[in-house]
Order: C-alpha cells, then structure tokens, then sequence
C-alpha cells in the first residue's frame, strides 16, 4: 500500500534544520530553495508562524532579523520567569555576538551577553529570561540594534 505526501510532508520536504528554544518553546526551521537556505519560520506554537526571505547577498542588513518580549503562560524556574527576551538573525561567516540591554534611569545599562544557538549554519537564535529593552548584535564590525 502506497501512503500519499500529506501537507505537512510537502511544507517540510525543503527543510534544511529545526530547532525548539528551550525557553520559550518557540520553533524555528530553516528551508531551502536550489539547495541554499530560502527562508526562516518562527512559529509561536499558536498563531500565525513569521517568515523572512533569507537573503543570499544581504549582508550586514539581516544581521538582526527579529526580536521580541515572550510572556509564558505558566512561569516556570528557579526564579518563577514570566518574560523572555527572543532575537534572531542571519550569519554571514563571522560569529555573532548577542548583547541583551536592560536600561533604568537611576543606573547604566546592564548587559547580559548571550551564546546564540546556530540552525542550519546561515541563521542565529538567543533568549534570555527577563524582560530586556534593547538587542545588540555585532559581527565583523557591524554592529545591528533593535528596541523593544
């Protein structure tokens, strides 16, 4: 008996990497076009998944694609974490270098720098429980900042 492709078989047959973050428990899959990475999905797990074009020439200007503040359904940990901080960017053959900023007035920025996990070798992911105001993202000098 031949099974036929069901939707979810042909959405994935382009897949080239899936990762699920452990804070959040968002999803980020990576899929490919001629056999280069074409896109990245992030999917909440509820709602409408955010796609991006994965440029092959867009250099410095994907460094940081998205950032976002997560509030968990059920708080969980050590310190009971409601908030996480999620970004997301494109590599470009040097390693990238992820800096959360949480500004107050009474003192200097603090600033917790964060190991990204890499999908697929094209795209980078970092979280951090709290709630952070600014992304900062240098790479072979170039330097992308997004606030929250």
């Amino acid at each position: 008996m031949t099974r036929g492709l069901t939707n979810c078989d042909l959405m994935n047959r382009d897949l080239l990497g899936r990762v699920t973050l452990p804070l959040t428990g968002w999803t980020a899959r990576v899929h490919q076009h001629d056999g280069r990475p074409s896109r990245l999905v992030v999917d909440p797990g509820g709602g409408s998944p955010l796609t991006y074009p994965l440029l092959p020439s867009a250099g410095s200007g994907q460094l940081l694609l998205g950032a976002h503040l997560v509030r968990l359904a059920r708080p969980f940990g050590p310190s009971a974490i409601g908030t996480v901080t999620l970004a997301y960017g494109v590599l470009h053959g040097e390693p990238v270098e992820p800096a959360f900023l949480r500004h107050r007035p009474w003192r200097p920025a603090r600033v917790h720098k964060v190991r990204p996990t890499t999908l697929a070798d094209c795209v980078w992911l970092a979280e951090q429980a709290g709630r952070f105001d600014e992304i900062r993202v240098t790479a072979a000098g170039s330097t992308a900042i997004r606030i929250l």
